[in-house]
This record gives structure tokens, C-alpha cells and sequence, in this order.
């Protein structure tokens, strides 16, 4: 009888574990329906990713789907650890932001203007509502950005330098078939844009001056040049400068100016 007894209560106890193990794999498979249902019920789509050069404009776009207008209670881009742009018409100053609103399909359209490497990165666009809270994101991507490049070279030493440039690189060095990488001495800085500024010297020994020397940036990740600098002595001074084509071009307008205005005199 003592036995027996035992029998019914474990049957009993493993009926009721039977039962809360229903239970909790029905209260999961309720629950994740209701998030389903609320996720499908507040629909936002943006694009995935959008790739920029340096200096472009770029617009992320936000659609909802089967929500009023009154329903909303927040409707924003976030991106570079702030908020950006939000549906009641405030933003940040560097951004523009604008909304659209129709019967049951609302637009955020955030727009960066300008973009550079400090814009790389997620936008997320946040949607809560009455019906529940849902979120979507936009990946922008930035591109070379080509910057500026010049030289200088006389007896001594020859520099190249590449000043905002982006992503950063490395300067390689040639004279001929010779790579003279090794010895030449390379600076970078980060200025506050996510560009790079890139200094590279090289000493110029004395009687290797009869081959132009060459310096290029290269881009490890690209697996290319990005720019290219030939460096020669020229002129009796023995001095080249890739700063100085500028004062060049400057002085020959002055004189071209100057021979106008006495030739119209001596008329």
C-alpha cells in the first residue's frame, strides 16, 4: 500500500512538471508572437548601406508603415552618439532634417551635409508608438577622399606630403629601380575631420641627384597608389618646389597685366 501510494504521487508530481513545461513553451511561443506582432505592426525601412565620397551630401531616409501620426510618441535618427533629427522638427544644426506625414505611413529624412571620415559609421532610425517600439538602421560608408598633395626637393633632402587625405597610407620611396623607403622618415596627424595629413622626408645624398626621385602614397587596403609625386632638380638654383607653381602662374599674370598697360600707353 506504502508503495503504491509512493507510485501516485510521483505520477502526480510528473504530471504537473509535465504541465508547467507546456505552460512555459506556450507562454515563449505567445510571447515571441506578440513581439512579432508588434514588430510587423510598427514596419520601418530605411536603406541598408549608402557609400560616399568626401565633400557629398548624403540622405538617409525613415518610412513607417500602419501609424498614425497621433500615435507616434518618438520618431528620431541617432548616429555619432547623439540624436540627430527628430519628427517634431528638432535637429542638430550641422544636419537636415525633414518630415512627411500621410494617414498611416510617416517619413524622416535625415540628411548629412558635407560628409567626411568622421561620418563614417550605423544611423539608427528609433520608432515608438502606441502599438509598440521598433527601430532600423542605415551603415554610411566613406570613400578615398583625394585631398591635396605637393614636394619640395633641393640639395640636401626631398619631402613629399599628402594633407587630408583619407583612409591614411603609407609613402614609399624610389630613385630607379632602388627603394629607398627605408631611410626616409614619415609623420601623420589626424585632424578633426578623420583625415589624414602626411609628411614624409628623405635625405638626398650628394651625386644622386642625376635620377628623378619619386614618392608615392600607398593603400594597403586598397592594394593601389592613391597619388604620385616625381621630384627632379631643375633650373640653375638646383631647387624644385611644389609649392611654388602657384607664385609661377601668379607673376606671369602680373607681367602679362603690366606689358597690356604700357603698350595702351605708348598708344
Amino acid at each position: 500500500m506504502f508503495r503504491r501510494t509512493q507510485m501516485i504521487k510521483a505520477s502526480s508530481l510528473s504530471s504537473a512538471a509535465r504541465t508547467q513545461h507546456v505552460f512555459g513553451l506556450v507562454s515563449i511561443i505567445w510571447l515571441t508572437s506578440a513581439v512579432s506582432a508588434v514588430g510587423e505592426a510598427v514596419g520601418v525601412q530605411t536603406i541598408p548601406r549608402v557609400v560616399a565620397q568626401c565633400g557629398d551630401n548624403v540622405t538617409l531616409t525613415c518610412d513607417t508603415s500602419s501609424l498614425r501620426l497621433s500615435d507616434i510618441t518618438l520618431f528620431s535618427w541617432v548616429g555619432t552618439n547623439k540624436t540627430l533629427c527628430e519628427y517634431n522638427g528638432k535637429h542638430d544644426p550641422e544636419v537636415m532634417c525633414e518630415s512627411t506625414a500621410e494617414t498611416t505611413h510617416q517619413k524622416l529624412t535625415l540628411t548629412l551635409i558635407n560628409v567626411m571620415p568622421i561620418h563614417h559609421g550605423k544611423y539608427l532610425c528609433k520608432v515608438r508608438s502606441k502599438m509598440g517600439v521598433n527601430n532600423n538602421s542605415s551603415f554610411v560608408t566613406i570613400q578615398d577622399c583625394p585631398g591635396s598633395s605637393g614636394f619640395f626637393i633641393n640639395e640636401t633632402y626631398a619631402e613629399c606630403w599628402f594633407n587630408g587625405v583619407y583612409p591614411s597610407g603609407t609613402v614609399h620611396w624610389f630613385q630607379g629601380d632602388v627603394d629607398l623607403t627605408e631611410s626616409a622618415s614619415t609623420q601623420e596627424v589626424k585632424d578633426k575631420h578623420g583625415r589624414y595629413d602626411i609628411t614624409s622626408t628623405i635625405n638626398v645624398q650628394k651625386g644622386h641627384l642625376t635620377q628623378p626621385y619619386n614618392c608615392s602614397l600607398w593603400l594597403p587596403h586598397a592594394k593601389k597608389y592613391f597619388s604620385s609625386k616625381q621630384l627632379s632638380m631643375v633650373g640653375e638654383s638646383g631647387r624644385s618646389s611644389g609649392r611654388s607653381s602657384g607664385s609661377v602662374a601668379k607673376l606671369q599674370w602680373i607681367c602679362m597685366i603690366m606689358e597690356m598697360v604700357m603698350v595702351k600707353f605708348m598708344m
